[in-house]
């Protein structure tokens, strides 16, 4: 069998299409949903570890049942096999916005020029492209996603005395702000 430009192409588009997706998934919820978001931040700050060991169970019973409700090959017991993943693959956008709110928060510590949108923007690109560099790289990423699952299911349906929201990343900037430094 013998593979052609177009379809490595169409291989390399769907990647860079669904990393852009997931990308998009995670600072479009943070924006929307501050009041989730936050919530998801707070778990992953608190308590992270219980964030990780909820993730990886549910990840695993989830993920169990929906096998064999997709192997089933009743049409009925695929849509719910389906529906189960693309739930869970959103209660994974919750909890990944939450954590790219608390890698951006870190990098605002580490440089206080840089904006709070640009700090959720650079963190939620760290996040997805982490995915990318091989093995050390795809198990942290299952990590991180695991983390993001329980951190997403208790924000959801755990809860919890938090403050209103806050609206960080809504600040404007001032019109006379300084322009970057360029060092080498």
């Amino acid at each position: 069998m013998q593979y052609t430009i177009g379809d490595v192409l169409s291989i390399i588009g769907f990647i860079v299409g669904l990393l852009v997706s997931i990308w998009a998934s995670l600072v479009g919820f943070a924006l929307v949903f501050p009041n989730k978001s936050e919530n998801a931040k707070n778990h992953l700050q608190t308590a992270p570890w219980v964030s990780l060991i909820l993730g990886a169970a549910l990840l695993v019973l989830g993920g169990v049942f929906a096998v064999v409700l997709l192997n089933l090959h009743n049409p009925l017991t695929t849509l719910m096999g389906w529906s189960l993943v693309l739930y869970l693959l959103a209660i994974m956008v919750v909890g990944g916005s939450g954590l790219a709110l608390v890698m951006g928060e870190r990098m605002q510590q580490m440089d206080r020029r840089c904006p709070p949108f640009r700090g959720l923007a650079r963190s939620a690109g760290i996040m997805v492209l982490a995915s990318l560099v091989p093995i050390f790289g795809w198990v942290l990423s299952i990590i991180v996603w695991m983390a993001a699952l329980g951190a997403g299911f208790q924000a959801i349906f755990v809860r919890s005395r938090s403050v209103a929201p806050t609206a960080v990343l809504l600040q404007p900037q001032p019109a006379h702000a300084d322009p970057p430094e360029f060092t080498l």
